[in-house]
């Protein structure tokens, strides 16, 4: 009985931690300081058209995939950091949800956090996945 019980917690916390974020300080500090989730955002963030990074050099640019902590919802938000390690900025991308948007925010300042442990992307602007939520 004592076997089953610690197995189910075992799984119940494998299944909370998506691998994408396990050790990802930098997600973990733009996740918790702007509240990011699959129902948006707890602090207002500025809503823009696109990030200002058309002229940066594109060995500057990361993408790194911010999760939600609680799971995937079907109809909910998904969210992208574009991040500029030169600039030290943050832009903020958000698809998804029950109307299928795209929409882009910030910038915010990037945490002083370290990048090991984070899955990121080299360069450009992520592109919509057509997943929802």
């Amino acid at each position: 009985m004592i076997r089953v019980i610690f197995f189910t917690i075992a799984a119940a916390v494998t299944i909370a931690t998506p691998p994408d974020r396990a050790n990802c300080a930098v997600a973990d500090a733009l996740i918790g300081q702007y509240g990011i989730s699959f129902s948006g955002f707890t602090q207002s963030l500025p809503r823009v058209a696109l990030p200002a990074e058309q002229q940066s050099r594109p060995q500057a640019l990361l993408t790194l995939d911010l999760p939600n902590r609680n799971g995937q919802v079907r109809d909910g938000f998904s969210h992208t950091a574009l991040i500029n390690k030169e600039q030290k900025r943050v832009w903020i991308l958000r698809t998804g949800g029950f109307a299928g948007v795209y929409q882009w925010y910030g910038p915010v300042a990037l945490p002083d956090a370290d990048f090991a442990g984070c899955k990121t992307e080299p360069g450009g602007m992520p592109q919509p996945s057509g997943r929802a939520g």
